[in-house]
């Protein structure tokens, strides 16, 4: 499983597939991004501007992805989210295009 957060931007990607917008303000705010790649990663931190120049500590290995679990909990919800929304919108396409061959009945009697 290769996963991408990105705390700033509220975006968690899991094998391609990305969502924006989730609340990830439990992360460690000097976090720039977090990349898993199946059993290692590396946390990569953003740079500080001082004294006229910018420094970035250098990337973190990591080989545990425990400590992130909960932002894949928040990618899941928002991937159920958008599957019952496009599932709903799928039956109303569907329900249309039946109603469109369908005639209505509008409860008014021709003469």
């Amino acid at each position: 499983m290769k996963v991408t957060i990105i705390p700033e931007d509220g975006a968690v990607s899991v094998d391609g597939i990305g969502f924006g917008n989730l609340d990830l303000s439990s992360l460690d705010p000097s976090l720039h991004a977090v990349q898993w790649y199946d059993t290692y990663g590396e946390v990569e931190f953003k740079g500080v501007f001082a004294d006229g120049k910018t420094t970035k500590p250098e990337n973190h290995f990591i080989t545990s992805f425990a400590e992130y679990e909960p932002v894949l909990a928040l990618w899941q919800a928002a991937a159920a989210a958008a599957e019952a929304a496009e599932a709903a919108a799928a039956a109303a396409a569907a329900e249309a295009a039946l109603a469109a061959d369908q005639p209505v009945s509008t409860g008014v009697q021709e003469l």
